[in-house]
């Protein structure tokens, strides 16, 4: 078993490190801050330390490069990949040909190559056609009706509401979405708002050096942080942080397959009033996939939207997809994993430019 010590500046950083030399099956040992005076900015001035172990064969197994052959077989994986979308859109655009005007195909087709799952945009465009009468009208005046219709879908979106005080915000969803990096990237611009007092809670508890993860942003941030393993040791840390303005709260991420642990954050939102769910889903998972996602999350009674990884997913869809299942308002979304700007909120006209986009990336 070999030790190996990575640096970053933020926990993030030194773990992409770690994961690129080392691969996934590295054990983290520790993770640190550690004081460098060359940094400029608050929460630039710690960098963090990883400590991870591995062994020395699974390193050689990771760099050994495939060979001629193997590379061919990534490459006709690839190409019967590519065939059988376009043949799946082919069949689909065959099939709803019909349920609507052919004005609307070059929509339907530029919407479901940016992510729009076919069935959606064919509603979508349905809809629009028994609203409107389309007669004498040109593509130019059609697609600002389309336009027009995607943002009234996409909603008004709405972030995090601080009139009531204190908030209690809750961040849900399934293991590797992303929670622990979107709580730090809100509570690093709350601190740079330099308006409210902030406190951080953690039921992560599960996750190999989650807590230390959290105690690290919590650190170069300067925030209290609680550590919470059940519902008691919550209702715990929330009278601790009474006095303050808003409490961000991580929770364990659950798999949507899994029942026990679902019902044991149904018990822990339960013991809490006065409370703000944000359900945090991948845009990069497939449609049914998210699908269940949601479905497992449909006890809860209220909840906003965040949307993560929208740089790795590379289209847009997603937004659209998961605002048309939920019916519940967008609030921010993810683009990386820098904190404290890789977060945003959804602007609903750069959504529907990137679902009209026609040359965007495949």
């Amino acid at each position: 078993m070999k030790v190996k010590k990575y640096v970053g500046q933020t926990a993030h950083e030194a773990m992409l490190k770690l994961k690129t030399e080392l691969g996934p099956d590295a054990v983290i040992l520790n993770t640190k801050t550690i004081r460098d005076k060359g940094f400029f900015g608050f929460f630039k001035k710690p960098l963090v330390e990883i400590t991870a172990a591995y062994e020395e064969k699974d390193l050689i197994a990771k760099f050994i490069k495939p060979n001629g052959y193997e590379n061919k077989l990534i490459d006709i994986n690839h190409e019967l990949k590519e065939l059988k979308n376009l043949v799946l859109t082919l069949s689909h655009n065959k099939n709803i040909s019909e349920d609507f005007s052919p004005k609307f195909n070059n929509f339907h087709n530029i919407m479901v190559k940016n992510g729009v799952n076919p069935h959606i945009a064919s509603s979508i465009l349905k809809e629009i056609e028994n609203d409107i009468n389309l007669d004498n009208k040109d593509n130019k005046t059609i697609r600002k009706i389309v336009k027009y219709t995607l943002t009234e879908k996409l909603g008004n979106p709405k972030t995090i509401n601080i009139d009531i005080r204190p908030k209690n915000i809750f961040f849900v969803g399934s293991t590797g979405v992303g929670k622990t990096t979107t709580l730090a990237k809100i509570a690093a611009n709350f601190v740079l708002e330099n308006k409210y007092d902030i406190g951080l809670i953690t039921l992560d508890t599960y996750r190999i050096a989650a807590v230390d993860q959290l105690k690290v942003y919590a650190e170069i941030l300067k925030l209290p942080l609680e550590v919470a393993y059940n519902k008691d040791d919550l209702v715990k840390a929330l009278n601790k942080f009474s006095h303050k303005d808003i409490i961000l709260i991580d929770t364990a991420g659950r798999s949507h397959n899994n029942q026990k642990q679902v019902e044991e954050l149904k018990e822990v939102l339960n013991v809490v009033g006065n409370k703000e769910v944000f359900l945090l889903l991948d845009a990069t998972v497939d449609y049914s996939v998210l699908n269940s996602i949601i479905d497992t999350y449909s006890f809860l009674n209220d909840y906003k939207l965040i949307v993560t990884k929208v740089d790795e997913a590379k289209k847009y869809g997603s937004f659209l997809n998961i605002k048309h299942i939920t019916d519940k308002e967008l609030s921010y979304y993810t683009i990386g994993q820098n904190v404290p700007e890789d977060i945003k909120i959804v602007n609903n006209q750069e959504i529907v430019e990137k679902l009209l986009e026609e040359n965007s990336n495949d």
